[in-house]
């Protein structure tokens, strides 16, 4: 089963044709890039995917279940942009946990002060810092965790941008 898959996705702007009958299948744990000159429709695809778009026709689905019409805070996807969107006073590792903190860390817990003393912080900062490491190690970026965005290649900012989007 493929983990994202689409089918005749159709999309105009007007009378302007922008995607016509796109299907494809991305397998679970497979990499798609999508290259094309300016105004081919990328980044409609991928809007469409993440749903911040409708497709006029065609179907998608992620993990098997079909997300057509599902607000995208339900398909759980997340884009890379040019801009990297990364906080230069933060550094790799800081950046790449926040999205982490965010959904596991309770507000409270995210308090500089008060969040350290509450149950469950420690053990869930440890299994963030894990991930971060386990991550930043299968990117081949484990060695600039202590680094901060300005001190960075492109590449890097990059490789560093990608999991600040996906880790889960």
């Amino acid at each position: 089963m493929a983990a994202v898959s689409m089918a005749g996705i159709s999309k105009r702007y007007g009378a302007t044709p922008v995607l016509r009958d796109v299907s494809l299948e991305v397998g679970k744990g497979e990499f798609l890039t999508l290259l094309g000159p300016s105004g081919c429709g990328k980044s409609t695809l991928l809007r469409i995917l993440a749903g911040l778009e409708v497709q006029d026709s065609g179907s998608m689905s992620i993990g098997g279940r079909v997300v057509d019409g599902l607000r995208p805070k339900r398909r759980d996807v997340a884009m890379v942009f040019q801009s990297y969107a990364l906080y230069p006073h933060l550094t790799v590792a800081a950046n790449m946990a926040l999205p982490l903190r965010m959904r596991q860390l309770s507000s409270w817990q995210r308090l500089p002060l008060v969040g350290r003393i509450l149950p469950g912080t420690a053990a869930g900062c440890a299994d963030i810092e894990r991930e971060v490491t386990r991550t930043a190690k299968a990117l081949s970026i484990g060695h600039l965790l202590a680094r901060k965005p300005g001190q960075l290649s492109g590449g890097q900012r990059q490789r560093v941008a990608m999991p600040r989007r996906s880790l889960r």
